[in-house]
């Protein structure tokens, strides 16, 4: 399946998650990442992106920043790029705040969030911060409560109502603001899986973020498409998003900083890549746009350290022939 978009690439800032920050000072810490996030705007990436991780991968006493702090802060000092999450994890909030935060955020804004909602998929970081982490088939009941509760709450003009799941309920829930003035904040949702999260994605989502290599998309997205069509809805109106991981290990990169890079061992299970096949980033890159992937978010190794990977990496974008616009002076 060909899907005939022009690709938009947004940067995901580094959070701590993969060391970034070991050794720094907190607050230096968060004036990098903004520090980073105006230079992505000024590059001409549309939006900027953090995800939720309460861990680091490799150390948990390392320094990570809670993306739900972080997103209003950058919204109200970066202007113009939209403002996204890969992913908040579902298991960890009660859907009606989270659809409460998001109506704030877009608020601050000015109508710039794309909030993305994921199942979670590390039992380290559930137990760290005391929340139960049942199986995969549960978290995902939970996720699909959560998007009916959420999208519901983040769509301007919507009557009170009562709702009640397994795992999720509200009594009279009202969200106000639902938005920044626009008719509903855009959702997200990550994963791969073909039975539930894709259909998940059809009936709830503007946006799916597909953690697949450029040689199982093609597949998946036949798939995708029909999981659309299985409800009536247009493929065409669900935008497919990938994303390149800051520490993957592709072929010929000049500029990594402290970075980590990841080995195979590194990979989580439930993740379809293997660090083998990889080769430039740049080839990934034109892969991705020759598919019609609509949004790429990119993250680069040394970003923390260097302005010199954000540089790297926009030669990489270009040379996939991926225009960058950046801003009106």
């Amino acid at each position: 399946m060909r899907r005939s978009r022009v690709t938009t690439v947004g940067l995901l800032i580094p959070q701590g998650y993969f060391g970034e920050f070991d050794g720094w000072h907190p607050v230096k810490a968060w004036e990098r990442m903004l520090a980073l996030a105006e230079r992505g705007r000024a590059l001409g990436l549309g939006s900027i992106w953090t995800g939720e991780h309460v861990l680091s991968k490799w150390d948990p006493t390392a320094m990570v920043f809670d993306c739900t702090t972080i997103a209003p802060a950058l919204a109200a000092r970066v202007p113009d790029v939209e403002i996204g999450f890969t992913v908040i994890n579902s298991t960890f909030r009660l859907p009606a705040m989270t659809a409460k935060f998001a109506g704030t955020l877009d608020a601050i804004s000015g109508g710039r969030t794309i909030l993305g909602l994921g199942a979670g998929f590390k039992v380290s970081e559930a137990d760290a911060m005391g929340v139960p982490f049942p199986g995969t088939g549960d978290r995902l009941k939970i996720l699909a409560e959560h998007l009916e509760i959420i999208s519901r709450l983040t769509r301007a003009g919507h009557e009170p109502f009562s709702w009640s799941g397994d795992h999720a309920w509200v009594k009279g829930a009202a969200n106000s603001p639902t938005t920044g003035g626009r008719d509903h904040i855009p959702l997200l949702i990550g994963g791969h899986g073909p039975n539930v999260t894709f259909r998940l994605a059809a009936r709830y989502c503007d946006e799916i973020n597909i953690d697949h290599m450029p040689a199982d998309m093609p597949e998946a997205l036949k798939v995708l498409a029909d999981r659309c069509e299985e409800i009536g809805r247009d493929p065409g109106t669900l935008l497919v998003s990938v994303g390149i991981n800051p520490a993957w290990p592709y072929v010929g990169m000049r500029v990594k900083g402290r970075q980590r890079m990841m080995e195979q061992a590194d990979v989580p299970a439930i993740m379809p890549a293997t660090t083998a096949a990889s080769g430039t980033r740049a080839e990934e890159l034109t892969a991705w746009r020759e598919m019609g992937i609509g949004r790429i978010v990119v993250g680069a190794p040394g970003m923390a350290d260097t302005d010199e990977s954000l540089d790297e990496l926009a030669e990489d974008i270009r040379a996939a022939g991926i225009e960058l616009t950046p801003p009106a002076a």
